[in-house]
């Protein structure tokens, strides 16, 4: 085991130097852990508020929290590590571990090409780790770690590294849910550095059955993706005799993202740890596909709605068939994702409780595009809570219904129904507020701005504005004015700070759906949540 001599001077994010206490104070992470029923993933407020209790707990002084929030973090993993396969694991070491003066080892695009002479721990390291089956990357920094992690090519991660490494990596981790246990370094540096050796050996060698299930969520939309073909479709949905059946699913085949009945299977799938994607329950099936048959026809009823000309790069509904023709379609298709879900086939109760959820949604979708549509004929100046509310209205019972539907055919319990009721609620305004910003940024063809809807980066520029550039935003968003075009519109607002207070708001919905599933105790499920947030609000490099 390397530990530090007692004259190495000592990381300003204190690590412990004796193995004693390194090994006493990991046993009181895990029996807290344990005692409190934590899983992971968590936030780093929630690991620092969990560090903080503990600290206070064994009376230990504040360098000890961040070295207690690792802890925890890894005890919080520890489980769902060790029932990863060897061979699906990634250990991570830093190239600060050299002796830098007489190491001649070389780098390339992805790190350090250890020659293995047996001079540091790195090669020895390397060594045992690759004879269990593992990868080894021995990598600067966090730049290769974090696009691996993006790239989904680690399963699951050792990592050894500075305590200001692993704090750089976190988010990365945290927003993709991978498991993984953080080694950290005796002291900082980025030559020479020490690691408890012994510790990184433990923990490379943990290995247990069980543990959460990570689910294959491309593959499972290839899958969902192939209900909607043409044949699939005529299989599910009987009766094509009529021109209005012929319109109505020719409209249902065509192009989408196909993300409600995707997140309602994989929400089933998670919590169905006994149930492979190739062998879903019919009703399952058909409960997703009734999912999608709503979506599509609400979105003819957009298209009418914002005379929109085009929707997938072909003509909308409308400018094809005309509008009676194309209400009449989504009146089909609506009807038909109803009976789906009463016809499923899913135990009598379970239907009756989707059926309830499905039509409630409905109505405040219907609510919330009520709002924008009244409040277009009558504008005046809303606030940010307005136009927030009029987003989770909007959005909010779209992403609710699909994932309690999932959580539905799976059994959930009313504490897992509460749950996905509150994330959804942050979600669905997140990916409003995206969808706004979106908007904003590129002043498309869709233009909030031109075309005066509620729009939150004028409901948050109004709010910073000086007063006569308020006042002027305010009577162009109200149609009293049309002297300011919408280019000079968008440039007071960028002033204002528009774009950089909407994107922090964005940060703080997607920190809030986090803290919402805080409460569950399915890690299975609390990682796809995770995950599925980094899908439908991707960061904006993404």
């Amino acid at each position: 085991m390397s530990v530090a001599p007692a004259e190495t001077r000592v990381s300003p994010l204190f690590v412990p130097q004796g193995a004693e206490e390194w090994k006493s104070l990991a046993a009181h992470a895990e029996h807290f852990v344990a005692e409190r029923a934590l899983v992971a993933p968590m936030t780093l407020n929630e690991l620092r508020s969990a560090a903080s209790d503990l600290a206070d707990r064994l009376d230990l002084p504040a360098p000890y929290h961040e070295f207690l929030l690792v802890l925890i973090h890894n005890a919080a993993w520890q489980g769902a590590v060790a029932a990863v396969p060897f061979d699906r694991r990634t250990l991570l070491l830093p190239p600060c571990l050299r002796p830098r003066a007489t190491c001649t080892a070389e780098f390339d695009e992805f790190g350090l090409l250890c020659r293995r002479c047996g001079g540091c721990e790195i090669g020895r390291l390397s060594d045992e780790a690759e004879a269990l089956g593992y990868a080894v990357l021995v990598a600067e920094g966090t730049s290769v770690v974090a696009a691996l992690i993006e790239q989904g090519m680690i399963d699951a991660v050792v990592g050894v590294s500075c305590m200001t490494s692993l704090e750089k990596t976190f988010p990365h981790t945290l927003k993709n849910a991978i498991p993984g246990i953080a080694v950290p370094l005796l002291r900082e540096g980025c030559e020479d550095t020490l690691v408890n050796a012994a510790w990184v050996r433990r923990v490379l060698t943990l290995r247990e059955d069980g543990g959460p299930r990570r689910l294959d969520l491309d593959g499972i939309h290839r899958l969902v993706r192939g209900w909607f073909t043409p044949g699939a479709i005529e299989f599910t949905l009987t009766g094509h005799d009529s021109d209005t059946e012929r319109v109505a699913l020719d409209w249902l085949a065509k192009s989408g993202k196909r993300w409600r009945p995707f997140l309602a299977v994989t929400v089933f799938l998670a919590m169905s740890d006994d149930v492979e994607p190739d062998a879903l329950p019919e009703y399952v099936r058909r409960v997703a596909v009734a999912l999608e048959c709503i979506h599509k026809a609400s979105l003819i009823y957009d298209d009418i709605q914002d005379d929109d000309a085009t929707r997938y790069g072909d003509d909308t509904l409308h400018r094809v068939h005309g509008v009676p023709v194309a209400l009449t379609a989504s009146l089909y298709l609506l009807g038909q994702g109803y009976r789906l879900i009463a016809d499923s086939g899913a135990p009598p109760e379970q239907r009756a409780q989707m059926i309830t959820l499905a039509t409630e949604a409905h109505c405040e979708l219907c609510r919330g595009q009520g709002a924008e549509l009244w409040w277009m004929r009558r504008p005046t100046a809303l606030s940010l809570d307005d136009v927030l509310r009029i987003c989770r209205a909007k959005t909010a019972p779209s992403f609710e219904v699909v994932f309690r539907l999932g959580a539905l055919c799976a059994g959930a319990s009313p504490g897992e129904h509460a749950v996905l009721r509150a994330y959804s609620e942050a979600v669905g305004t997140a990916y409003q507020v995206q969808d706004d910003l979106a908007d904003f940024q590129s002043g498309g063809d869709v233009d909030d701005v031109a075309s005066r809807r509620p729009s939150v980066p004028i409901a948050v520029a109004l709010e910073n504005a000086d007063p006569a550039v308020r006042d002027t935003i305010c009577a162009f968003w109200t149609g009293r004015s049309t002297r300011a075009p919408a280019d000079e519109l968008r440039r007071m607002m960028r002033a204002a700070g528009a774009e950089e207070k909407t994107r922090a708001l964005l940060e703080e919905l997607k920190n809030k759906a986090r803290l919402a599933l805080a409460p569950l105790r399915n890690q299975s499920l609390k990682i796809l949540l995770y995950r599925l947030l980094a899908k439908i609000l991707p960061d904006p490099e993404a």
